[in-house]
């Protein structure tokens, strides 16, 4: 019986520790993988207000898809971020896009 006990806590302790490498499998394969450099740019804005580059920035910042987010007084509004390269360059070709609504 000691030993049934025991063959049943390894079948146990091996499904937890499966489905905790499942889980960490599938959190990498979302669309912004961890292994993506992180670069620093400087986003300039529009000169509308709200300004919509700021309201997407703001949005991506929420979705952990930018970071460290640094708003300098300028006109129009230039925006300090890191983020990767894609997301750069979806900013800077469509900057006067605002994003899709959350509601």
């Amino acid at each position: 019986m000691l030993e049934t006990v025991s063959t049943r806590n390894r079948i146990i302790v091996l499904g937890l520790l499966a489905s905790s490498l499942a889980g960490c499998a599938i959190a990498d394969d979302r669309g912004d993988s961890v292994d993506q450099e992180w670069i620093t740019a400087v986003i300039v804005g529009s000169a509308e207000t709200p300004d919509p580059v700021l309201v997407w920035v703001k949005q991506l910042e929420r979705e952990g898809k930018v970071r460290d987010v640094t708003v300098m007084e300028s006109f129009p509004v230039q925006i300090r971020l890191m983020a990767p390269q894609h997301i750069i360059d979806e900013l800077n070709v469509a900057k006067r896009k605002l994003p899709p609504d959350p509601l």
